[in-house]
């Protein structure tokens, strides 16, 4: 049959008006395109510490057969429920498959222009991998018991909810469909997607799959017969290619009728569709079948009502597998018999790897993104083809992107284990107008939210934190401690918080109490900042002391002796002490990192020991602005920390810029006359490391960004952050997280008291040998260049410290850079377990 290349009107055709994804490397859509264009891969390796905090074990990680290779999302716990109308305990139960596919769907709504759907039948077709969330961290924190079925867990974890969950939340009333057939799942729902629209079932359609699997974020073991790489790479046609890996993220498309795409930018059109299944025609039931594959490729060339000789791009199935990517080639040349054009090949897996069930939805994304921009991608990773295949002269497999204007239609494949086929026709949209986003489109927030219990671990991956918080602050009246208590519970997702719980016992690091001065200041007016609310510890005292409403001069609702109390407490022992343990026989004082507060200890003063406790000293505000030296803050700190123990012998420390602190401490404890037992620096720099260079106010704020990324994994900035001329400039050119007012506020505090204790490093070397045993603890990877770089701060190691000491130090190292340390909970453990034994006078174990 001879089909005439047909007219822009098409009867059968639904339009893509709207993408939205998420995948390794990739959060929207320019970014994904440019990754592709570039043919760059994401796998990435992964530290035994980082396999350690997603479930493996020291076994599995040591098997022969593991493979330490991810292709990953950051902030997967992200989430603005508030957004969607959901509690926080819900928010905080739902699978982050669930959680990230509701988000996408909204941005790809908004993507469409459908910033209002009154009136529409909108369907949801979608697909998820199995969940790994409600069987790991839910069960870890305790909600969920396969013995005794928690119905909100359940709803919020399992397959068949997903798009229930999402039509809800979003008031969408056409078909809600899970469609579920493995790794041809999402291309599927396209597939019925289409039907729906051409039957009138619905109006439009948000098409999509997510797949992310807690476990895999730390690696893989690979087994006999798997499809996964043993060498962690996918390289789908390459001779080299042995395997596939499995990536985590999500994608979504809107789907209307092509006559219904008028006034709406159209990436391409789906112009044909077709599934099948191998039936027994195959070796084995997970094995591919070339009938079936290539009968599918056919029937949807039919549907589309064009020839092969038309389908000038195939996006492939593509695993990189040594029996597929055969099987996939010989199906396509049979189904493409008689054609005399060359065919190109591209493959997403080559990009980011294997997503699952949102496997065939990320390759018609990449198709449409082809068709739109008219330039066929290279194929990443491939140099050589595999001499197994029988590519022939009509497949071309590019290893450079080609210009293709020409290029009008393009076919995606999607082959599910077990059988189930899935192909689709793309089709170029000659006549596609211009973009016209409806102005009621809303932008998501992801803040943070952790499951868990107060009396819980915390885990990375099951997190306590913060829900949105409104944009501007307003002066309400004196809250009551009821109302104090709430907030901060639903700030930290801990519904059984009580009013006498230490905050960082609950699992509060230093951004969670960030989000809850934020919130404080914009539901009750407070003025805290984190160093005093680290300081205050508890929602009782912190009631307790929040005597003045500083926003309407009020007396707060506290007895008079308690008021009187507190105006008479000492300012050394109120303003900057911090006990991060209950006051015990043997206590070590811990000196703030430059950001001027302690909260970092509290992990570790977790596994330290029962016998030892932890003190730790924040940095006086007072202090702020001074060009204060670092004599004189130590001065400072001794007053505080004799008049808590008036006499030696002393354990001291700190971490980084705590470190250097603590040893000028020792220095003036022993001109004192006053016995160090032990100092410890945790990866300090030697302080010519700093003297070395000098650095002005723009050294500072060309080193921020980088600073910030380190703290805030996942952050974004604008383009044009690296022109900003000021702390400020810089926050503001934040994009993600959609930090309120309060938050940006809080790190402009972070960063005049970061800039004011580098500032002191700079001016200070100690004046005589230390004569102490010295420990230091050391990372085992460098600080990033670019910050040492900003600042004038010359490579070193910590062995340098020797020419200060008067006495060899011991060394002691930890897995992890100089921040990682610190949120690791495998290094935090060691920290603690180190300083333990140090101060029991037992032998440390290396």
């Amino acid at each position: 049959m001879t089909v005439q290349d047909p007219a822009p009107a098409y009867g059968n055709d639904v339009a893509i008006t709207g993408i939205a994804l998420r995948v390794p490397g990739a959060d929207d859509v320019n970014a994904f395109w440019q990754l592709t264009a570039e043919g760059t891969s994401t796998f990435r390796s992964v530290s035994r510490a980082e396999s350690e905090r997603f479930g493996y074990t020291s076994a599995q990680i040591d098997d022969e057969d593991f493979v330490s290779v991810v292709s990953a999302l950051d902030d997967i716990d992200a989430f603005d429920h508030d957004a969607f109308g959901i509690s926080a305990r819900d928010a905080a139960l739902m699978d982050p498959q669930h959680r990230v596919f509701l988000e996408c769907a909204r941005s790809a709504l908004d993507d469409a222009g459908f910033g209002d759907v009154t009136g529409l039948k909108v369907g949801v077709f979608g697909s998820a991998s199995s969940s790994t969330y409600l069987t790991g961290p839910v069960r870890a924190a305790g909600l969920w018991d396969e013995s005794d079925l928690n119905f909100s867990a359940m709803l919020a974890n399992d397959k068949d909810f997903l798009c229930t969950r999402t039509s809800y939340a979003l008031g969408l009333t056409g078909p809600s469909v899970v469609v579920q057939s493995a790794c041809s799942s999402s291309l599927l729902a396209v597939h019925l997607a289409r039907q729906a629209l051409l039957h009138g079932e619905c109006d439009a359609a948000i098409v999509g799959g997510v797949s992310i699997s807690i476990p895999h974020l730390g690696g893989y073991l690979k087994r006999s017969g798997s499809i996964f790489s043993p060498t962690g790479s996918c390289r789908p046609f390459d001779r080299t290619a042995d395997g596939t890996v499995k990536a985590h993220g999500a994608a979504a498309v809107v789907l209307v009728r092509s006559e219904d795409a008028n006034l709406q930018h159209v990436y391409a059109n789906v112009a044909g569709t077709a599934a099948n299944n191998d039936g027994a025609d195959k070796v084995g039931f997970p094995a591919p079948g070339v009938s079936g594959q290539a009968a599918v490729i056919r029937s949807a060339m039919a549907s589309a009502g064009i020839t092969a000789d038309q389908v000038r791009y195939i996006e492939s199935h593509g695993t990189g597998t040594l029996l597929g990517d055969p099987i996939e080639i010989r199906a396509l040349r049979l189904a493409r018999e008689g054609s005399t054009k060359s065919c190109y090949l591209g493959s997403a897996k080559a990009n980011v790897g294997h997503l699952d069930a949102a496997a065939g939805v990320m390759g018609l994304v990449r198709a449409a993104l082809v068709l739109e921009k008219g330039v066929i991608p290279p194929l990443a990773g491939f140099s050589e083809s595999n001499p197994l295949l029988d590519v022939g002269e009509e497949v071309v497999l590019p290893t450079e992107p080609v210009d293709a204007p020409w290029l009008t239609h393009a076919g995606v494949s999607s082959f599910g284990m077990g059988g189930s086929n899935v192909h689709a026709i793309l089709r170029r949209r000659a006549d596609a107008r211009g973009r016209q986003v409806s102005p009621q489109g809303r932008r998501l927030v992801r803040t943070r939210h952790w499951v868990g219990h107060p009396r819980h671990t915390r885990t990375p991956e099951v997190s306590k934190a913060a829900g949105r918080t409104t944009e501007s602050a307003r002066s309400v009246s004196l809250p009551s401690l009821e109302e104090l208590l709430a907030t901060v519970r639903e700030v930290l997702q801990l519904p059984e918080l009580a009013a006498e719980d230490r905050l960082v016992d609950a699992g509060a690091d230093s951004l969670a109490l960030i989000d809850i001065t934020a919130a404080l200041a914009e539901r009750h007016g407070t003025a805290l900042d984190v160093a005093e609310l680290e300081r205050i510890g508890t929602v009782e005292k912190l009631f307790q002391t929040h005597v003045i409403d500083r926003t309407s001069g009020k007396v707060g609702p506290v007895d008079e002796p308690t008021r009187r109390h507190i105006a008479r407490q000492p300012r050394s022992a109120f303003d900057n002490v911090v006990h991060i343990t209950p006051p015990r026989e043997r206590t070590f004082f811990l000196v703030h990192p430059a950001g001027g507060t302690t909260t970092c200890y509290a992990g570790v003063a977790t596994h330290i020991g029962e016998d030892v406790g932890v003190t730790g000293l924040t940095f006086p505000a007072d202090f702020l602005g001074q060009r204060i030296t670092m004599r004189e803050l130590a001065a400072s700190y001794l007053a505080t920390i004799t008049g808590i123990q008036p006499s030696g012998p002393y354990l001291i420390g700190g971490y980084s810029f705590g470190g250097n602190l603590a040893a000028e401490l020792a220095l003036q404890l022993e001109e004192a006359g006053e016995t160090v037992e032990l100092l410890v620096m945790i990866d300090s720099h030697p302080p010519h490391a700093y003297t070395s260079g000098a650095c002005d106010e723009q050294a500072y704020v060309a080193a921020f960004p980088a600073l910030l990324s380190t703290l805030v994994p996942g952050i974004r900035f604008a383009e044009d952050v690296r022109a900003r001329a000021d702390a400020r400039g810089i926050l503001e050119a934040v994009e993600h997280p959609a930090w309120p007012e309060t938050v940006r506020n809080e790190f402009a505090r972070f960063f005049e008291i970061w800039r004011e204790n580098h500032g002191v490093l700079k001016r200070w070397t100690p004046d005589r040998l230390i004569d102490c045993p010295v420990l230091i603890i050391e990372a085992s990877e460098p600080e990033p260049e670019e910050v040492l770089d900003c600042l004038s701060i010359s490579p070193s190691t910590v062995n340098e410290w020797s020419r200060y000491l008067s006495q060899a130090p011991q060394i002691i190292g930890v897995d992890g850079d100089h921040y990682s340390i610190f949120r690791d909970l495998t290094s935090l453990r060691r920290i603690g377990e180190i300083l333990g034994q140090a101060a029991t006078q037992r032998e440390l174990v290396r």
